[in-house]
């Protein structure tokens, strides 16, 4: 087996015949590919760091000659189509005012993509995608200031998801205003 890091959203993975076997892949076979499949990704995360965890895998199989196939793995972000640029980030300084948004929220149709962090320096952050700004949100914007303070910056969301203790990565509205 080889494994060429080509970006790091993007793997090569060439296998041989024999690993084929060794790991129960079949290039036309979908339930084959994925049973021998987690394996080779362990391998590739382990070997080469290519990162499994953080968004779903696109995976292209091509046979190859001699019985072995290339496999070309693309990570694609959790929030397909939605740029890091178009979310809202509302700052709380303590988790009961970013659980009274989200009851807020919620209730009125919002933040179905959304997620929440837990910052380093003690307060709490809320992205909403720009799926969720629709006509209504600005509308929401000073429901929003009653709570904390809403941020539109290029760099804060990518800051908050590197930084910042994820409490919630998908659906965080829902889950938070569930929360009590």
């Amino acid at each position: 087996m080889e494994l060429i890091l080509i970006s790091n959203s993007k793997l090569k993975i060439m296998l041989s015949a024999e690993d084929m076997k060794k790991y129960n892949i079949e290039c036309d076979g979908e339930s084959a590919l994925r049973r021998g499949f987690k394996p080779v990704l362990e391998m590739a995360h382990n070997d080469c760091g290519f990162d499994i965890e953080s968004g779903r895998l696109l995976v292209q199989v091509f046979p190859s000659r001699g019985g072995g196939c290339e496999m070309f793995v693309t990570r694609v972000a959790l929030t397909s189509g939605i740029k890091e640029t178009d979310a809202s980030v509302c700052i709380f300084d303590t988790i009961q005012s970013m659980i009274a948004l989200c009851r807020i929220l919620h209730t009125r149709g919002l933040g179905k993509c959304s997620s929440a962090y837990a910052l380093p320096e003690g307060a709490f952050a809320l992205i909403l995608p720009e799926v969720d700004r629709d006509e209504r949100l600005p509308l929401e914007a000073a429901v929003i200031n009653e709570f904390g303070c809403r941020r539109d910056c290029e760099k804060i969301e990518g800051y908050i998801k590197e930084h910042a203790r994820a409490i919630f990565a998908e659906n965080a509205v829902q889950r938070l205003a569930d929360f009590a």
